[in-house]
């Protein structure tokens, strides 16, 4: 069942996995700096599972991410690797049991991660088709 886990609750901790997964300082460190900028937008008291698609989709479009806190438009780079944080840590808090799925807008995730979900989908699809066509039901 997803808890109540928020994004300044969550953050610790995944700093705390990466750094037991053998991330080295730097990038814990500027994985630190972009769950900022993501909980500048959402603010640090949205809980995780409260978190929707659109709501991901308006923080893509948003100034949070397309701009520094100065004002000055960040570098594309930099833009993509506070995406692909969002991203690992909602995979992170879906994998702790902290969210029941990924908040991602199905156009914004990875083309390889898109095809992992339309697998797994078709495989659950069958089994409701084959339960629909059994005489009796």
């Amino acid at each position: 069942m997803p808890s109540q886990l928020t994004l300044k609750g969550a953050a610790p901790q995944y700093l705390e996995h990466l750094r037991t997964a053998g991330k080295n300082a730097h990038t814990v460190r500027t994985y630190g700096k972009a769950l900022e900028a993501i909980a500048g937008f959402f603010g640090e008291a949205k809980a995780l599972k409260t978190l929707r698609p659109a709501d991901v989709g308006r923080f893509l479009k948003s100034d949070a991410l397309l701009k520094k806190p100065n004002g000055k438009e960040r570098a594309k780079p930099t833009i993509d690797q506070i995406v692909r944080v969002l991203r690992m840590l909602l995979e992170w808090a879906q994998a702790q049991g902290h969210v029941a799925a990924v908040a991602f807008p199905q156009d914004a995730m990875p083309k390889r991660r898109r095809k992992q979900q339309a697998a797994n989908q078709q495989t659950q699809e069958p089994e409701a088709a084959t339960d629909e066509a059994q005489p009796g039901n």
